[in-house]
């Protein structure tokens, strides 16, 4: 593991981009740098148009038809609902009844993006949330692309990186109503930011970050390891103040968003601890080190599992296995550290909501890089084909866990 690309100078000065082998691109047919995070977003679409598409072909074939669901109603389905009635209401909940309070569990920036746009008189609350992802969504691949250039100077790598990330088991979650898309766009910027050294950038998107999910946390822990590590280099340097506040007022800012929701659920429910209690007592979500999940999974490998738990558990498990994988990759420390607080923290809370946990492990983008890198030396006509039935494959788990097992995503 390295500490590069922590920079302790400049916050908002442009870093030049690798340089990269004409032979090479010419090999693969990659896009230039200045190109590439464009064709990185077109993949990112093509995939999502893909999962679209196939989403309204099964909504109108077999068990799904029996179903009666439409397109739009499994795009605004399940947590949906909650950030649209925020969007619409605010946070209102019958006064002083906390068991009615699960409304404090959804975080307000997404609602308030939706709400930024369903002012307009011809778009309705649910077309502005799609519009919200959809924009979030492709910001989010174009960032990916740049990042993963950043990390490996290869553009095919980076290509491959987004690729991998928008057929994720859970990535059903980039074609809906849901906040995923939204923080994976901040959370992917914010580290880019700290990779080009771009210190108050990076803790304003990660401010940003804590009012649209509480997987914030991994973000800010990625800051502040970021900041420790160029205050302390710049203090064992010797050099001067005014080339190191950057980092500190960075990690100043990081959790300011997401102190700022706790609080106000705080004030608003009369509870110091009033978002932790909603989520212990409402919504039956807590920490408890990952041995729900662990029954959860040896419930599913030693009894007669469904094949919804078969495919949850093993999305799961090889979130695992990346995670240790991605460890022996040489990039930043804080890099590693946002991945593996992102996987602890979906895979240590409790299994009530096992369904939800591929969509929580959607911010860990990185768990894709050493696939991505695995994946490289294969040729195009081999990579389009695999990438094409990854996409059709985690289509249709998305929508057998919400349709047919009648599972939140």
């Amino acid at each position: 593991m390295s500490l590069s690309g922590v920079n302790s100078g400049i916050d908002d000065a442009p870093r030049p981009e690798p340089d990269l082998d004409s032979g090479h691109r010419e090999r693969w047919s990659i896009p230039g740098p200045s190109r590439l995070p464009l064709a990185g977003t077109l993949i990112y679409v093509g995939i999502r148009l893909v999962s679209v598409v196939m989403t309204a072909f099964l909504l109108g074939s077999g068990n799904y038809q029996r179903r009666h669901w439409s397109l739009i109603r499994w795009m605004r389905s399940s947590d949906g609902g909650h950030y649209r009635a925020i969007a619409a209401h605010g946070y209102a909940y019958p006064a002083g009844q906390l068991a009615h309070a699960s409304v404090f569990s959804w975080f307000p920036g997404y609602p308030a993006a939706i709400d930024a746009l369903a002012w307009l008189p011809w778009i309705t609350i649910v077309t502005a949330g799609l519009i919200v992802t959809a924009i979030a969504g492709m910001t989010a691949a174009w960032g990916l692309t740049r990042l993963g250039l950043k990390l490996t100077g290869d553009p095919r790598i980076s290509l491959l990186l987004v690729a991998i990330w928008a057929v994720a088991p859970g990535s059903a979650a980039l074609s809906m109503t849901y906040a995923e898309a939204l923080f994976c766009a901040l959370a992917i910027w914010a580290l880019l930011a700290l990779a080009n050294g771009r210190w108050l950038t990076a803790g304003l998107l990660t401010l940003a970050a804590g009012t649209v999910r509480s997987t914030a946390v991994a973000l800010i822990l990625a800051v502040l390891t970021a900041a420790a590590a160029a205050v302390i280099r710049a203090v064992r340097e010797h050099q001067p103040f005014t080339a190191w506040w950057r980092p500190i007022a960075g990690a100043l800012l990081a959790p300011l968003g997401l102190i700022g929701f706790l609080g106000y659920v705080a004030v608003a429910t009369h509870r110091p601890d009033g978002w932790f209690w909603v989520e212990r007592h409402v919504m039956h979500m807590t920490f408890d080190w990952g041995t729900s999940t662990a029954h959860q999974a040896k419930a599913t490998l030693l009894g007669s599992p469904s094949v919804a738990q078969i495919l949850v558990i093993g999305t799961v498990i090889a979130a695992v296995l990346l995670m240790f994988w991605s460890l022996t990759e040489r990039i930043p420390v804080y890099l590693h550290v946002y991945t593996v607080v992102v996987v602890v923290l979906a895979v240590t809370t409790s299994a009530n909501w096992i369904s939800s946990k591929p969509r929580f492990l959607l911010p860990a983008v990185l768990l894709a890089l050493p696939v991505a890198r695995l994946l490289a030396p294969l040729r195009a006509a081999v990579l389009v084909p695999l990438i094409g039935v990854l996409a059709v494959v985690t289509t249709w788990f998305g929508l057998y866990v919400t349709v047919i097992a009648k599972w939140t995503p």
